[in-house]
């Protein structure tokens, strides 16, 4: 599921790109467990998490025949404490410890002003299946990208957690889910509509964690739309792609996961100026665990 440029289109482009926003490890395989393991998240009190997230938005846009690339890298670490566990949900204080970002777009080098970030503190409410269900205090996560005016990074903890299975699974198990993400901010209603299908591989032993691993694919259906600097835009973009999972399912954590998707889509503007833009999009992704 942008910024300062001569060409309108390609600024708002960066814009809904940033609304947007998957090792070298050691892996050994294991025999599954003599009894299906229920994968649940635990989270003990006293005992805080650390992750590392590293993203990659690339698009190239097709203006008049001339490819116009835009790139948008984004590194953060987050921790998060237990402040309290009830039926079978978590109240967690999420920090966020350091963040930066940076967007290359044709004749412009952007990073944005991230100073106010580092060492904010929100809750999140979340199920031991990995459910988001709320979150306190995330909407002062902005931030400056100058002309464009603030952004805020609260609507990519709404979907943090991968979500677990609810049943009992076994290696070649598979299951799917359906998963809808408003992504909406700044003037801009953004929508991802999500379709997977997932399915436990087997066991691995990974940087000493023994883990269930499972594997993805899926297809989303991003719609964007909004007004900007006068105009009327529309982005549609089709992407499907691949992601995997390693989960330690003795200690109850996220280990690793990597994410890779692409797809194509298209921009229509009107107003002033009528036009409709060809596009394609790659996006990657990695959470890891810090120890």
């Amino acid at each position: 599921m942008k910024k300062q440029h001569k060409f309108l289109p390609s600024m708002t482009i960066l814009l809904f790109l940033i609304i947007l926003a998957g090792c070298a490890a050691k892996v050994k395989m294991l025999a599954p467990p003599s009894q299906a393991p229920v994968l649940k998240y635990v989270m003990p009190e006293g005992q805080p998490f650390t992750y590392n997230i590293s993203t990659g938005y690339y698009q190239t846009m097709s203006m008049m025949g001339v490819p116009i690339k835009t790139t948008v890298l984004k590194d953060m670490t987050v921790t998060f404490y237990q402040l309290a566990f009830a039926q079978e949900t978590y109240q967690l204080q999420v920090m966020v410890n350091d963040v930066a970002m940076k967007v290359t777009a044709p004749g412009s080098s952007i990073t944005p002003n991230l100073s106010k970030l580092p060492g904010k503190t929100f809750e999140m409410t979340v199920t031991n299946s990995g459910e988001e269900i709320g979150l306190m205090g995330a909407d002062e996560l902005s931030y400056s990208l100058g002309d464009t005016g603030e952004r805020s990074m609260e609507s990519e903890f709404e979907h943090f957690f991968p979500d677990l299975p609810e049943q009992l699974i076994n290696p070649g198990d598979t299951w799917t889910k359906t998963d809808t993400i408003d992504l909406s901010d700044s003037g801009m209603e953004t929508m991802i509509v999500t379709r997977s299908e997932n399915t436990l591989v087997g066991y691995e032993l990974l940087n000493g964690h023994e883990c269930a691993k499972i594997t993805t694919e899926y297809t989303s259906s991003v719609t964007s739309g909004g007004a900007q600097e006068g105009a009327n835009i529309d982005t549609t973009v089709e992407m499907e792609g691949k992601e995997t999972l390693y989960f330690d399912y003795k200690l109850g954590v996220l280990v690793l996961q990597t994410s890779t998707g692409s797809g194509d889509g298209t921009v229509k503007i009107s107003g002033k100026k009528e036009m409709t833009l060809p596009m394609s999009q790659t996006v990657t992704n990695k959470m890891e665990l810090v120890e």
